[in-house]
């Protein structure tokens, strides 16, 4: 029994000394959720989008944040406004690409905003 408790505590101080955290990279951040309602689905919607609103943009919260404009994305039943925000990109070296609006027969084109490493959906 001594020589498990002995073998339990080397390890454990082995462990430690070395730096090795026990619950992974403390400095992992989850990604947080894009806002409520927002999809990456392209639609054609029959109403253009509403004017953009203006926005004071705030300060940057720190040197690795890019700034996501306003936008109006579609729901898939209505035009509902995102406000703008500084986000940190969820990979490294991904850009933001804004939302595209394009007049087409039938209505308005809708390509959501999106980070580069995202796929919009085209039904």
């Amino acid at each position: 029994m001594r020589n498990i408790k002995n073998l339990l505590l080397s390890t454990a101080v082995v462990v430690l000394a070395a730096g090795v955290p026990a619950t992974g990279p403390a400095n992992a951040q989850p990604v947080p959720p894009p806002p409520p309602g927002v999809d990456l689905h392209v639609r054609v919607v029959d109403t253009p989008r509403p004017a953009l609103r203006h926005e004071v943009r705030p300060e940057r919260p720190g040197p690795h944040f890019v700034w996501v404009g306003g936008y109006w994305h579609h729901t898939g039943t209505e035009w509902t406004w995102i406000g703008g925000r500084w986000a940190e990109p969820p990979q490294r070296h991904a850009r933001w690409i804004a939302p595209r609006y394009e007049r087409v027969r039938g209505g308005t084109r809708y390509v959501p905003g999106h980070w580069s490493h995202e796929h919009v959906i085209v039904d």
